[in-house]
């Protein structure tokens, strides 16, 4: 027997290897292709970095199935691309993938047929790695195509690049309408054929790096084109118009502040305390005026949602969000985006559109600059303007546009958007040199032409001569240069007579026409050229239907400011030094007293400055007690006349009873040589040596005279509520409100009523005598309340106010011309209840790796404070069905639930699904029915997927042999961790299942709630592990994971990580998609379907029904290897041929054993 088994043995592991060969047999793979490569940017900001460059194929053989791919630096991830589509020549030619790693191309069949503009731009985002056990490098070398540059990883660990991230809903989310709450009747907001609704996040805190901060601070600004509110309507009519709800293009009732998951301000609670942009394109925000809990510091997660409008031409919105705080001083920013995918045409094109200005029957100053709208196919391109000036050759161009929309070529033209007054544009057909001719024809009626000759004058005097000596002039000794702006128009030259005249202007238009004149410096050094400009100022303006052209001159010598002086300076000898000397100025403060006062003159109540001949202040003193200034001397180096003046200083706020002295004293000091070369000083004060006095005037206010004490009165009212019929209401406090009013109609006073009925005014003060009416109403409520008919009377109070014998005021109150206080009658009718709704809440389980039974798992429903509301098991096909709810009109508004499975302590192998299926419940009333209607609603998820864990794999007791773990982490794009992901550990060829060495089939890791996928227990050596079964909801990563006999030599702790798989979520798949046809698998997790989702029970057929066409399962976006279905029936025969083995195995070491 034991040689019978021997045998079979043989023949299995011989079939294993025969099956294992078939299941390698595979077509020639896809090729790689490499584009030309240019234009390859790196732009840094903090701890990211920005990619981008330019491509082309042109030229190259390129097959559907080709791939290109970007790795990722070393030490650096990749977060972000710009587009998961790649367009040309108005088609898609390649899909675009990513890892943290790598970016993959897959070009489609579409380009085979491209030979010419196969090119275009692309950009992607990463971020340096500073998670534990980074690699730690400073610099890495991005490498595209032949093209390579060089980052450098900045100083620090960047504390608070991730505490902000800017985000659209999916970067091209897109919305035709918004629900305005109860104060807007419910309307829905439309925004019709030419608009989106797009929706953007500000996270704070969000991912695995947090930060505490105190008082945050949010700004944000876009990149917002022009709407036009009036193609919003409303169903049903709004109490507002369209353009209250906006700021520019933020839609202010949609903003909603979350912190830790709870709703913090939404709507008017949120947007009152934002401060919008003047020109609506940016907000600012101080989360702490919105609530107090932003005051301490905390590092939960923040979320400032809103929406805004986009036109539906629109081809990209940049959105950029900045935050500071407390404990960020230096602002962190992060970019968002969002595009249009119905202009993914727009992402590329070489083609080149020039618009060129003609003029014609004009005057060049007429001519203003024009800007010029883009249209593609009769639509405007929003964003895409264009103007065109002078300096630019009334020319301009724009790029990279497509030449090819939806097969067809795209008619560009444009529409002058602001045409100058006088003149009628006409816009040319485009040219077959892709050139649009606007040519503006003047309609202006011809002006006579007009001249002006500038001259200017030429002083030449002897330098310090203060008689102005003047020297002789010859003829061409001094050049000039005319100018207009920086054109210049003429150099001219000097007559002997000292007169520069430059050529006759000409003018055919009225106008101002300013020109500049200097004096080129000469080579004579002993002259002191000129620097003066003078402005000649031409105004031409139409006389008697002429032309006539005035000019004046500014900024020269002499009256007419036309004259430039130059001086002469004759050699000087050098003087012998002279002892400076100096002089001290006074005068006197004296403070006049204009009838009866005690008042005097106070030690430095005054002030006084002292400035030179120039006005430039020298020194400033204020008055001593008895009134004496004294002001620092004064040094002189040289003899002559100096000149000073003093005055005082009034007050910024002048004292009203004072009259001050404003006089300007000259201060006068000559200085001279005695005979032996002394200086001397001598000082006089407006030409006298008297002390100069400065005397201010002070008058005593008039006393005013006592005023006659006012006197009150109180008015009150009292409010009644009647009720028509049975109802237990009653009247509240300050449930209704009154106004007083004068006899002008001035709103005096507003007041509510007590619990009472009571309703007390404020006192009202009168100052003298006379008779005063007023009136006091009830104010009906903007909302009036159906059930109630309300007083409308307007009650008269007069007040009659008189003197008594000592003259105090008195006031006698009349309400109605009676002293009764006056009543204010509601009546009450209640309405008749509605009727209320029913909803019943469901969901449903699904059960991976064994049949489910009903009753196994138990489900909680909760209520938003989290409270339980009720407790359900699932039936047998999964169904799990709650309790239902009667919705009655107190109930009116939206209701939050969530949906929880009951987790055990004791989770016996089952990995549960942690997730919860979000509900909403809209309660409305329908007046015309007078019935509650109850709407439940169910967010992305709806299913709760548990699986099944496989055992734990036993010890392995062989000490000669390492045993290592390998392990790989699930990840979504944002870095989130994913649980429920499968892996399937392979051989070196990438194809054959490694068995499990703890069980039968295929050695396989599930990832958990931390996202860690672990094979434990494996020898040193080559393998690949893949990704066989996604979470639900994402895609299945087609990363291929190889491990090198050189990561076990690295291993620390035999344990060998790979690091993070990315997985991306499931795109909605389009209704023509053909169906996949599922394959069996050997191995435990379930292939997913088609969507990531897996089916509901009460998605499955019903046995009398017949599937429709349109019901076929959808396929997946994800590409399917090339090689049809051999890959899995190579790895089902391999699958089996172990398991067979292992059986034989297991029999034949029974037998030996015995």
């Amino acid at each position: 027997m034991k040689t019978f088994y021997k045998k079979l043995f043989a023949f299995v592991a011989m079939f294993s290897v025969v099956a294992l060969g078939l299941s390698i047999i595979k077509p020639v793979s896809a090729a790689t292709v490499t584009p030309t490569i240019t234009n390859l940017k790196a732009d840094t900001s903090g701890q990211k970095v920005r990619f981008s460059f330019d491509w082309d194929l042109t030229g190259k053989s390129v097959k559907d199935g080709d791939t290109f791919t970007i790795d990722a630096p070393e030490g650096v991830n990749i977060t972000e691309i710009a587009t998961q589509s790649l367009q040309a020549n108005g088609a898609e030619v390649a899909t675009i993938s990513m890892t943290n790693k790598k970016i993959t191309f897959t070009f489609k069949k579409a380009i085979e047929s491209m030979n010419q503009n196969v090119k275009g731009g692309f950009s992607y985002k990463a971020e340096w790695d500073s998670t534990p056990g980074n690699p730690g490098n400073k610099t890495a070398t991005s490498k595209v195509g032949s093209e390579s540059v060089i980052i450098t990883r900045p100083d620090g660990p960047g504390v608070f690049e991730s505490v902000l991230n800017k985000y659209n809903l999916t970067g091209d989310f897109v919305a035709k309408e918004f629900k305005l709450d109860a104060s807007e009747n419910y309307a829905w907001m439309k925004v019709g054929d030419d608009y989106y609704l797009t929706k953007w996040f500000i996270r704070i805190n969000g991912d695995g790096k947090k930060q505490a901060i105190t008082n945050p601070v949010v700004s944000d600004k876009i990149q917002a084109p022009a709407v036009d509110y009036s193609k919003i309507t409303f169903a049903p009519a709004a109490n507002h118009a369209a353009n209250e709800f906006f700021v520019g293009t933020y839609l202010k009732p949609s903003f909603t502040l979350r912190k830790g998951g709870q709703v913090v301000a939404s709507g008017w609670d949120f947007w009152k305390h934002v401060k919008f942009d003047a020109d609506g394109n940016g907000f600012t925000v101080n989360l702490s005026d919105v609530s107090d809990v932003f005051k301490t510091a905390s590092s939960d997660e923040l979320i400032v949602e809103y929406q805004t409008l986009i036109p539906k031409t629109t081809i990209r919105v940049d959105n950029n969000a900045t935050l500071t705080a407390d404990e960020i001083t230096t602002p962190q920013t992060d970019p968002a985006f969002w595009n249009n995918t119905e202009l993914k045409f727009w992402v590329s094109g070489d083609k080149t559109v020039t618009v060129q200005k003609e003029w014609v029957g004009d005057e060049e100053s007429d001519r203003k600059d024009i800007t010029v709208q883009l249209y593609a196919d009769g639509k405007a391109l929003d964003g895409l303007t264009q103007t065109l000036t002078k300096a630019s050759g009334w020319k301009a161009a724009f790029t990279n546009l497509p030449g090819i929309k939806d097969g067809k070529k795209i008619e560009y033209s444009v529409v002058e958007t602001n045409t100058p007054e006088g003149y009628t544009s006409k816009v040319e057909k485009i040219d077959d040199d892709n050139v649009i001719k606007v040519v503006n024809t003047s309609n202006k009626p011809k002006v006579t032409e007009t001249t002006a000759n500038l001259v200017v004058r030429k002083a030449f005097e002897v330098a310090g001569d203060q008689e102005h000596t003047q020297l002789p002039i010859t003829e061409g000794q001094f050049e000039f240069v005319l100018k207009e702006g920086n054109n210049t128009l003429e150099t001219a030259k000097n007559k002997a007579n000292g007169t520069v005249t430059f050529k006759e202007l000409t003018y055919s238009a009225e106008g101002k026409h300013t020109y500049t004149i200097t004096e080129n410096k000469g080579t004579d050094a002993s002259i002191n050229y000129s620097t003066q400009t003078i402005t000649a100022t031409v105004e031409v303006k139409k006389v008697n239907d002429k032309l006539v052209a005035t000019v004046t001159y500014s900024g020269g010598d002499t009256e007419k400011g036309d004259t430039f002086t130059n001086t002469k300076t004759p050699p000087t000898p050098v003087p012998p030094t002279v002892k400076p000397t100096t002089a001290q100025f006074k005068a006197k403060k004296v403070l006049s007293i204009n009838g009866s006062s005690d008042r005097t003159l106070k030690a430095n109540e005054y002030t006084f400055l002292l400035k030179d001949q120039a006005g430039t202040l020298i020194d400033t003193k204020t008055n001593g007690e008895n009134g004496d200034i004294l002001f620092n001397p004064v040094s002189f180096n040289e003899a002559g006349t100096f000149t000073y003046t003093i005055v005082e200083q009034k007050p910024a706020t002048p004292e009203s009873a004072i009259t001050y002295d404003e006089t300007v004293h000259t201060v006068t000091v000559t200085v001279t040589k005695d005979e032996n070369g002394q200086l001397n000083a001598d000082v006089q004060y407006d030409g006298k040596k008297d002390t100069p006095t400065f005397t201010n005037t002070y008058t005593p206010p008039t006393p005013v005279p006592p005023t006659v004490k006012p006197t009150t009165a109180q008015f009150k009212a009292k409010k009644v509520l009647s009720i028509n019929g049975s109802s237990d209401r009653t009247l509240k406090a300050n449930e209704y409100t009154f106004l007083l009013k004068d006899q002008a109609g001035t709103l005096i006073d507003t007041k509510t009523n007590g619990e009472n009925g009571d309703i007390l005014f404020n006192p009202v003060s009168f100052n003298e005598a006379g008779t005063f009416t007023y009136t006091i109403v009830e104010q009906k409520p903007a909302t009036p309340e159906s059930a109630i008919t309300y007083d409308e009377t307007v009650h008269t109070v007069t007040v009659t106010v008189t003197k008594d014998e000592n003259g105090q005021l008195n006031a006698d109150v009349q309400y109605d011309g009676k002293k009764d206080t006056p009543t204010f009658t509601n009546t009450y009718t209640p309405p008749t209840p509605p009727t209320p709704s029913e909803k019943q809440i469901t969901t449903s389980k699904i059960l991976e790796g064994r049949d489910l039974q009903g009753g196994e798992f138990s489900f909680n429903l909760l209520d938003e404070n989290g409270t339980v509301l009720q407790t359900k098991q699932n039936a047998a096909d999964g169904t799990v069905t709650f309790d239902a709810i009667a919705y009655t009109e107190a109930m009116i508004g939206t209701h939050k639930y969530t949906v929880k499975e009951v987790v055990p302590a004791d989770k016996a192998n089952i990995q549960y699904d942690e997730g919860q299926v979000d509900v909403t419940v809209t309660v409305t009333k329908d007046e015309a029915s007078n019935a509650i209607q109850a709407v439940v609603s169910y967010g992305d998820k709806k299913t709760f997927i548990n699986k099944v864990i496989p055992p734990t794999p036993p010890t392995i007791d062989i000490p000669e042999l390492k045993l290592y773990t390998l392990k790989v982490r699930k990840v979504d794009e944002k870095g989130n961790y994913l649980a429920g992901a499968v892996f399937g550990l392979f051989e070196a060829d990438g194809v054959t299942p490694v068995a499990n060495p703890y069980g039968q089939g295929q050695a396989q890791a599930i990832s958990g709630q931390d996202g860690l996928a672990s094979f434990v227990g494996f020898e040193a050596k080559d393998y690949v592990i893949k990704e066989i079964s996604a979470p639900s909801g994402y895609q299945l990563s087609n990363e291929v994971i190889k491990v090198a006999a050189s990561d076990f030599a690295s291993a620390t702790n035999l344990v060998v990580d790979k690091g993070n798989v990315v997985n991306k979520l499931l795109p909605p798949p389009p209704s023509t998609d053909i169906p996949n046809i599922p394959t069996p698998s050997n191995s435990k997790p379930k292939t997913p379907s088609p969507n990531g989702d897996k089916p509901k029970p009460s998605d499955k057929p019903k046995s009398s029904e017949t599937p429709k066409s349109s019901d076929k399962p959808k396929e997946s976006k994800r590409s399917l290897p090339s090689t049809g279905t051999e890959d899995h029936l190579g790895l089902l025969v391999t699958g089996l041929t172990f398991v067979a083995t292992a059986i034989a195995s297991m029999k034949l070491k029974k037998k030996e054993d015995f």
